[in-house]
């Protein structure tokens, strides 16, 4: 598995996060979770991530004459992966560098308007702490997922908890 070529693209980045929340998902389901992508192309993309072995066909079923196939993340080929940490972070934040750069270039950028934030502070907590912290930043974020405004804009929300070194405290 070509682990760059999924980070490096947004719409399949999007597919993946929207498996490692959902569990499973057939295709009209992601298509219906992501509606900023076009089906087509959506489609063309989760036939990437199988053919990578990012995604596997967990069952296939016969709906109205089409065949209907739920789908998930192959945890075995990402966990492989997960040993070179520093390429994954590499990776995840040129995806994130390569939207902020794609937006910048639109002659209508509005960063206040489209509210783009970066934010980073510092936390000095125990492990129980910071577990208890991500515990209920998921909430937040499940709840906001579940109760989504069909209405709203899409947003990406970034997340990152880096370790830091005793002299950059």
């Amino acid at each position: 598995m070509e682990l760059m070529k999924i980070l490096s693209n947004p719409a399949r980045v999007q597919v993946i996060q929207y498996l490692q929340i959902q569990g499973e998902a057939t295709t009209k389901q992601i298509a219906e979770a992501i509606p900023n992508i076009p089906a087509p192309t959506l489609y063309r993309h989760i036939n990437a991530l199988l053919k990578e072995g990012a995604l596997l066909v967990k069952e296939e079923r016969k709906v109205r004459g089409s065949l209907e196939r739920l789908l998930t993340i192959n945890k075995e080929s990402f966990a492989s992966a997960e040993n070179n940490i520093a390429d994954l972070s590499y990776q995840f934040l040129m995806g994130l560098f390569a939207r902020f750069q794609k937006y910048s270039c639109k002659k209508n950028a509005d960063p206040q308007k489209d509210r783009l934030s970066m934010r980073t502070t510092m936390l000095t907590l125990t492990d129980e702490n910071f577990d208890k912290f991500m515990r209920e930043i998921a909430e937040v974020i499940k709840k906001y997922e579940e109760n989504a405004d069909k209405t709203g804009k899409l947003r990406s929300v970034s997340f990152i908890s880096a370790p830091l070194e005793e002299e950059e405290k």
